[in-house]
């Protein structure tokens, strides 16, 4: 689930600043910065890890603070569950 203060974001700056504001109260500033690095991740054409670390670079490079080991434990999580799911669809 995409936390509603992410999905009203307009800019990257945005996010940032709702992350360093503590989170949410139903999201943390790890959650919050997963939920970001996954969606922009599954934009691309080859999601995978790597894309995630960029992703949390560019936040970081604005300015976030947020517990990058947590928050790519977070995002990896959604990650495979997304890829075993359009895996599983595909009948693979």
């Amino acid at each position: 689930m995409i936390p509603e203060a992410l999905k009203q974001a307009k800019s990257i700056e945005e996010v940032v600043q709702i992350i360093d504001s503590g989170g949410t109260e139903s999201s943390s500033p790890e959650e919050l910065a997963a939920a970001y690095a996954y969606l922009q991740t599954m934009k691309k054409e080859s999601p995978d890890k790597e894309e995630l670390q960029v992703e949390f670079r560019r936040l970081m490079e604005e300015g976030a603070m947020f517990d990058y080991a947590l928050a790519l434990e977070y995002a990896e999580a959604r990650l495979i569950d997304a890829l075993n799911k359009a895996t599983a669809s595909q009948g693979l």
